[in-house]
């Protein structure tokens, strides 16, 4: 059993300061990459780091022998993300930087390493067991009901916790704390010399959206979030769930912020201010629309139609929405082209009735 720590081991976890310590070493500042051929080649695999969180997938391959870029390129890669000031984007990489660093954690032999990381991270392996306040940190953002407080086995100020428990609280508590610190604070020169990255990420988050839902159709959205919308566009305050799920539904279906800001722009009181910093608070701490379940508890269910008995998700709605439009559009131009058609071709004859 190894003892030490080695350089390959800061390639898996490059958030330690000894990982920072060995970029320092090099002399690697992350201003002025792009003047050169070896910075250019580490903001090519930055860019595609994030793009691989994007695309959902939860592990990103390791060069076999350069360790260097490997943890350069994480830390490119939050600056791209943090550049790009798209949520999804940072809650993305976050997720699959966690999933690859859980995995090396719970595979890990070397006890030191491991001490380490721990450390760093503020997580405490225990003997099965945490105190309340420390469960209920780690503990709320998991959403499962059987992790809320009153569910659980609770002794002297202490919550039993089985050991696939305690994974799951470690690899949320890695998330955590790699989403904490950011976005970045990003200085506008190194956000316009890596602009031809973040650019490409951009492009690579506007594609997956438009593959995932297709161009944004206000027809196909669910009666809940077209009442919201009605009321806002009305002037009525709508309640904090209200404005959350409209926010987050309009966001994941391809809407920018400026957009999503735009819908309260049709409220007769309109304040830009006020509207801003709302949005950019719902779409900075949660992004998520919440399912049809938690849009009932909360009164924001309405008007609910026959689709909506088949589905369990607003998004779920709009897809199938969208591809029962699209099918009755095509159909429709089908039989336009089809008249259309059969009109040039006997233009002698008689159009039909009513």
């Amino acid at each position: 059993m190894r003892t030490s720590v080695e350089k390959r081991d800061l390639a898996h976890y490059p958030f330690l300061p000894e990982a920072q310590g060995l970029l320092a070493s090099r002399g690697i500042k992350v201003a002025g990459l792009s003047g050169s051929k070896i910075g250019c080649s580490y903001l090519d695999r930055a860019a595609e780091r994030v793009i691989t969180a994007l695309d959902g997938k939860t592990v990103y391959p390791e060069s076999e022998d350069d360790v260097v870029s490997d943890i350069i390129t994480y830390v490119l890669a939050r600056v791209l993300a943090s550049a790009s000031k798209d949520k999804r984007t940072m809650d993305r990489l976050c997720k699959m930087e966690a999933s690859r660093v859980y995995a090396y954690f719970h595979a890990e032999e070397n006890e030191l390493l491991k001490k380490r990381v721990c450390e760093e991270l503020g997580l405490e392996l225990g003997d099965g067991s945490l105190p309340v306040i420390r469960y209920v940190e780690l503990a709320s953002r998991v959403c499962d009901a059987k992790w809320r407080l009153i569910n659980r086995d609770v002794e002297n100020g202490f919550v039993s916790v089985s050991s696939d428990e305690m994974d799951v609280l470690i690899a949320e508590r890695i998330r955590a704390i790699l989403s904490s610190g950011l976005p970045l604070d990003i200085p506008e020169s190194i956000a316009k010399e890596y602009l031809p990255w973040s650019d490409r990420i951009l492009s690579a988050v506007q594609e997956r959206t438009l593959v995932e839902f297709g161009a944004i159709d206000e027809s196909a959205y669910p009666p809940c979030i077209q009442a919201l919308i009605a009321a806002a566009a009305a002037g009525v305050n709508l309640t904090h769930s209200g404005r959350f799920s409209m926010t987050a539904f309009l966001h994941n279906v391809g809407m920018n912020a400026e957009q999503v800001a735009g819908i309260f722009a049709r409220s007769p009181d309109y304040n830009p201010d006020m509207t801003n910093y709302q949005v950019d608070h719902i779409l900075t701490n949660e992004y998520t629309t919440p399912s049809c379940a938690t849009m009932l508890t909360h009164g924001v269910c309405v008007n609910k139609d026959k689709l909506c008995e088949s589905v369990s998700h607003p998004l779920n709605y709009y897809r199938s929405k969208k591809k029962m439009l699209e099918k009755m559009r095509m159909r429709d131009e089908a039989m336009a082209k089809k008249a259309e058609t059969a009109e040039k071709e006997n233009p002698d004859a008689p159009s039909p009735g009513p």
